[in-house]
């Protein structure tokens, strides 16, 4: 168990592609077992147009977000020291920032499938009952993006206590 740990410690993009995966079937197999529409598929369509606009806007937020912060671990470099110990810490921390910046382009490909849907679902979802591979689909993504931006916060969160950890006892 402890292996299987380590493997998605080191491979956080997973966790999102899971929460998709894990998510998306569940919808499916709820949808096809009971006769009743659930979620954004029960909604009426005036109102399934109005969440899909406030998602889309949210997803596109929430991408701009994700990118920027892609961006600012990137720029982050490893200091520079001379001590073997501080150098292999730097590396790990460098590997670390890699992960989380994985994570979260992981996590904006789901806001992009959100954005994707969520504007085809304001023109093409118009039936009195929903379409069930939109609505899953834009649900799924919607829990793998949370996901995602969860558990890279908590990487980042992680990174800058470690840091300030280090900092603190020089």
């Amino acid at each position: 168990m402890a292996g299987l740990a380590n493997r998605v410690g080191s491979n956080l993009w997973v966790i999102p592609i899971a929460c998709f995966t894990i998510a998306e079937a569940l919808l499916i197999a709820v949808a096809f077992w009971f006769d009743d529409p659930i979620l954004l598929v029960s909604v009426k369509p005036e109102l399934r147009k109005d969440i899909y606009s406030s998602v889309t806007g949210s997803s596109s937020g929430l991408l701009g977000f994700c990118l920027a912060a892609v961006a600012i671990l990137a720029a982050f470099a490893p200091k520079r020291d001379d001590r073997p110990a501080a150098r292999r810490h730097e590396r790990e921390m460098a590997e670390a920032r890699s992960d989380i910046a994985k994570c979260l382009l992981v996590t904006s490909l789901f806001l992009v499938i959100i954005l994707g849907f969520s504007t085809v679902g304001i023109g093409a979802d118009v039936r009195e009952q929903g379409n069930v591979a939109i609505a899953g689909t834009v649900t799924a993504a919607g829990l793998a993006a949370i996901g995602g931006i969860l558990i890279s916060g908590l990487g980042v969160t992680l990174s800058i206590l470690e840091r300030s950890q280090n900092d603190a006892g020089r």
